[in-house]
């Protein structure tokens, strides 16, 4: 009996360092594994998808490299940015929120409207050439017009609150959605017509499904332009007329010297245009019929 329990204590040892070999061999196979399947899903990975994040980078390092070479109030540095960012969000008074808020009303509702008007205009102008060929050289007089030039006009006659806002963002949202439905269905290729008739297609389907299909990229690029320009117009009548939303804040912070409250700023609005025109093209790419998406987004 002794012998047989000295013989089971030196082999216990043995048995415990095989498991552990054992157990080892298994966690390098499991992350052997897990390195080729990264591998593998970096490649899937579009190109471009890593330009961006590079891009990213370099941005970083050049925000960081000139914060550090700059005065100190004049920059600030990314690290002081997210303190900035932090202090806003626990503010008890919620200036930041309620200017995100009272600027995406204002500038949502504005290019709502100016799609709402400004796609059917367009389209109206091209379709009775008799109308464009009236009302163009006006559309294009009112695109040239600097909209900070009405906007004591538009104060007088309906004051400071959000509706003037509205009105003001719509204008500068619309332009670009009338001049490119109109150039959308005019550029459109007439023989796609002339065989649509040749195939009975009524006055409906030739609009359904010849037409504006044709005209849709230029009506979603001009959407696009309209997003862009209305939040450029958002951020004016924040500033020049009601002050309220983060036009109001850019102009409060800039004036204090509050560079990392400025700059949480520029990058929210950054983020709002980036976002609005992500949007308008998953809408596009999801209103393209398949065999052209697959096409042009493959």
């Amino acid at each position: 009996m002794t012998k047989e329990n000295d013989s089971s204590k030196r082999n216990a040892p043995t048995a415990r360092n095989d498991g552990l070999l054992k157990g080892l061999r298994h966690e390098i196979a499991d992350l052997g594994d897990g390195i080729v399947e990264a591998a593998k899903w970096v490649g899937r990975r579009p190109l471009h998808v890593w330009l961006r994040a590079g891009v990213l980078i370099a941005a970083w390092f050049i925000w960081s490299l000139t914060a550090a070479h700059l005065p100190r109030g004049f920059f600030t540095t990314p690290t002081e940015t997210a303190r900035a960012l932090a202090d806003m969000l626990q503010d008890f008074r919620q200036l930041y929120l309620r200017a995100i808020v009272n600027t995406l009303y204002v500038y949502w509702t504005g290019l709502l409207i100016s799609a709402l008007i400004g796609i059917p205009l367009g389209l109206f102008l091209a379709a009775v050439p008799l109308m464009g060929r009236t009302f163009t050289p006006y559309v294009n007089a009112l695109a040239a017009t600097p909209l900070i030039a009405l906007m004591p006009m538009v104060i007088l006659i309906f004051g400071l609150g959000d509706g003037s806002k509205i009105l003001i963002v719509t204008l500068g949202a619309i332009m670009p959605v009338i001049i490119n439905s109109y150039a959308g269905l005019r550029n459109a290729d007439p023989k796609l017509d002339e065989m649509a008739r040749a195939y009975g297609f009524s006055r409906i389907a030739l609009w359904r499904h010849v037409r504006l299909p044709a005209a849709f990229p230029v009506i979603m690029a001009g959407l696009r332009l309209g997003a862009t320009t209305g939040l450029v117009t958002a951020v004016v009548a924040d500033i020049y007329m009601a002050m309220t939303g983060l036009g109001a804040l850019l102009i409060a912070y800039g004036n204090s010297f509050l560079m990392g409250n400025y700059l949480i700023v520029m990058l929210t609005l950054a983020a709002i245009g980036v976002g609005t025109t992500a949007l308008l093209s998953a809408i596009e790419r999801l209103l393209t019929p398949k065999p052209v998406r697959r096409r042009l987004y493959s």
